[in-house]
């Protein structure tokens, strides 16, 4: 199927500038290849298939200088930043803005515009501290932001020649945003990406709106459609006017449901309903591959949505990462779909897991992480698989890790398996870090209380340490017995036993020691 310019940009999730920069320049070192081309009745058009092959390939590792990473070119960095309406694509911040990579860059190589997100330096510092934290931004969020923005990139360059419709997509966009901010449970980061989103567009509503409205007056046969645009139009411009990046969130969410109301009392009647496929997305997956029924219009007729039937679409879930569009811990995404969560029929029927180029990794056996506190394997980097080529060529001496000198590599310390203060729960460390160990310049020592035993009396924790056997130094000099309301039990003193036979205590229990209330009534009883 061949393609126009729009639709092929669109297809990849690009701007019409980028792709001419790739019909015309290969954007990688060590490269030749660029975007081909196919020229009908003097039109430039694109094949489908190349489209795709390409796309594929801009994901692949990138050819890079020994020593450096592989150089991203000005015109992607560019068209990251116009995606994102040049500002931060969870707060929305304009200021020192950097170009931010969704997988690391380290473990994939991969500049492709899908994988990169443009970000204010502090979520930028952020998510690259890794998602286990949880003041941290986790891939998930950082996903539903870049595919925020393309979703809303796809709906303005789908209908830029028609103001009606722009108008339309907008305010459907500005209604399924209404939606995620209502739902329960969404995450904080999250609350922030859609805010952020919605503040970008009802900024510039006024300006949609009185293009839409002037479109309308100036169509002789004013439709239905132009002359609700042209009734809801003031009320739009009035609610959506002043509204920016530092307006208050509770602000512009009041805008908002004035919005939003007034287009869905004006536009009851128009015929275009939410997408049943994509459920007004316009896309779907994780890389926003345009929604097979919609094609990207995020609304269909009555009728359409009548007659949809998900069986006559070419596509189902993808077995290799059962419709994650994501492998192992790190969220790399999936090698056979590439993120897409979807693949046809035929590449469904012809999915060989013997025939991937893929194997366990056999550092963590598969698992993807290593230590007590699962942090990623950094072999695999968490995909719990490598490739032939790694597979083959792994040695465990050229990964630099040793087991904890402090733990003995068990990764805890302790009767109540408290992780370990040197490793972390990691059970290695790095060879440098196992060499420089000395005890002394950790900051434990052994409890005074039950004297590093853990225990006190018949097997109860201590409780100064509560069975860690250490304490810090600073608990260590605040140590005071007096503290402790115990004194060695009268009946026994303090063996926990009596008799002959070494019967256990009836005072004590066998602890060895009492409260002192238990021990002056003890006296006062016998003495």
């Amino acid at each position: 199927m061949l393609l126009t310019k729009i639709e092929s940009a669109m297809k990849l999730g690009i701007s019409v500038e980028l792709l001419d920069y790739f019909a015309k320049t290969c954007p990688k070192q060590k490269e030749t290849r660029v975007l081909k081309t196919v020229k009908v009745e003097g039109q430039v058009l694109f094949d489908d298939q190349e489209l795709l092959s390409y796309q594929n390939w801009l994901n692949e590792p990138w050819k890079y200088e020994k020593g450096t990473r592989p150089p991203i070119p000005d015109a992607i960095k560019k068209d990251i930043r116009v995606e994102a309406h040049y500002g931060c694509a969870i707060c929305g911040y304009s200021d020192n803005g950097e170009i931010a990579h969704i997988e690391a860059v380290a473990a994939t190589l991969n500049n492709s515009p899908d994988n990169l997100i443009f970000l204010c330096p502090n979520h930028h510092t952020k998510y690259d501290l890794g998602y286990k934290p949880a003041s941290n931004i986790t891939p998930e969020v950082i996903r539903s932001a870049k595919l925020l923005k393309r979703a809303t990139r796809l709906r303005l360059m789908r209908h830029e020649a028609n103001a009606t419709k722009l108008f339309i997509s907008v305010t459907s966009l500005l209604k399924g945003l209404q939606h995620k901010l209502q739902k329960d449970g969404v995450s904080t980061d999250l609350v922030e990406v859609y805010m952020t989103e919605t503040k970008s567009l009802m900024e510039r509503l006024p300006g949609w709106t009185n293009e839409a409205s002037d479109a309308a007056k100036s169509d002789k046969d004013l439709g239905d459609v132009g002359n609700a645009i042209t009734k809801v139009a003031p009320k739009l411009v009035k609610a959506s006017t002043g509204t920016s990046k530092t307006q208050t969130d509770s602000a512009v969410r009041t805008a908002l449901s004035s919005v939003v109301e007034a287009v869905d009392d004006a536009l009851l009647d128009f015929d275009e309903v939410e997408c049943p496929r994509c459920h007004g997305a316009g896309m779907t997956g994780l890389v926003g591959d345009l929604c097979a029924y919609c094609k990207g219009d995020c609304v269909v007729s009555s009728e359409e949505a009548e007659e949809y039937d998900p069986d006559e679409i070419n596509e189902v879930m993808c077995p290799r990462c059962a419709g994650r569009g994501t492998i192992g811990w790190a969220g790399t995404f999936c090698p056979f779909c590439r993120g897409s969560c979807l693949v046809s029929r035929e590449q469904a029927e012809e999915y060989d897991e013997d025939n991937l180029p893929e194997k366990e990794c056999p550092h963590c056996h598969g698992s993807g992480t290593r230590g007590l506190v699962s942090h990623l394997c950094p072999y695999c980097g968490g995909d719990t698989v490598v490739s032939e080529d790694e597979f083959e060529n792994y040695d465990p001496d050229e990964i630099d890790e040793a087991p904890c000198p402090h733990c003995n590599g068990r990764g805890t310390t302790g009767l109540v398996q408290d992780f370990c203060a040197y490793c972390g729960g990691s059970q290695v460390v790095t060879r440098d870090k196992n060499k420089k160990y000395k005890r002394g310049n950790i900051d434990e020592v052994e409890c005074p209380h039950c004297h590093g035993a853990g225990l006190r009396g018949n097997g109860n924790y201590c409780e100064y340490c509560r069975g860690s056997q250490v304490v810090s130094q600073e608990k260590r000099n605040d140590y005071d017995p007096d503290d402790f309301d115990e004194e060695s039990c009268p009946r026994c003193n303090g063996s926990g036993q009596t008799g002959l036979s070494g019967r256990t205590c009836a005072l004590c229990k066998g602890d060895g020691y009492v409260t002192e209330a238990k021990a002056a009534a003890y006296r006062n009883k016998y003495d």
